[in-house]
């Protein structure tokens, strides 16, 4: 009898753990490690998948006005508790591949959002590298400034029309794609 139950058991764990084999595309937290994924989504997401779950996780309104055959555009959802204006997903034969987050601000706040975001992509991806472009002599918005993390696969931008625009990419920008040699 102690026989067959262990049979049983060891039967229930294989075929358990066959049926677990599909891949799982979804993140739990919103912002995880930058080799993971981005805003809740691994890397190798499929665009039918982040079509059909953002909405329903983050309450978004799908821009299909904007949509192109390899990106997905959303608006009114929050990213670290901001509002953006746009989020773009883009895709490619392995899924997804950037991801693109607009916030419109202006004169008399973007400094403000700024730092708050920088401040709280710094409190989950450690401090930030910057680059200041001057256009003329150090005055607003004749000055634009990034910063970035991870040899630039994340990175916030202040741009001279006032708006801020975050990028994560699924390679570096500096070294081109990464191989995954595992």
């Amino acid at each position: 009898m102690l026989k067959r139950i262990s049979f049983c058991i060891i039967l229930f764990l294989l075929f358990n753990q066959i049926g677990c084999v599909e891949t799982n595309y979804i993140l739990q937290d919103e912002t995880p490690p930058i080799l993971e994924g981005f805003y809740g989504f691994r890397w190798t997401t499929p665009m039918s998948v982040v079509d059909s779950e953002f909405p329903k996780r983050t309450s978004a309104t799908s821009k299909d006005s904007l949509n192109r055959y390899n990106t997905s555009n959303f608006s009114d959802a929050y990213f670290l508790g901001e509002l953006t204006s746009l989020c773009q997903f883009t895709f490619n034969q392995t899924g997804l591949t950037s991801v693109k987050i607009l916030f419109t601000t202006n004169y008399f706040n973007y400094e403000d959002k700024l730092f708050l975001l920088k401040d709280s992509l710094s409190k989950i991806y450690g401090e930030p590298r910057e680059i200041p472009g001057i256009v003329e002599h150090n005055t607003p918005p004749t000055y634009f400034l990034i910063y970035f993390w991870n040899e630039r696969r994340l990175e916030i931008t202040l741009r001279l029309d006032y708006s801020l625009e975050i990028n994560a990419y699924s390679y570096s920008p500096l070294h081109g794609p990464i191989f995954r040699t595992k």
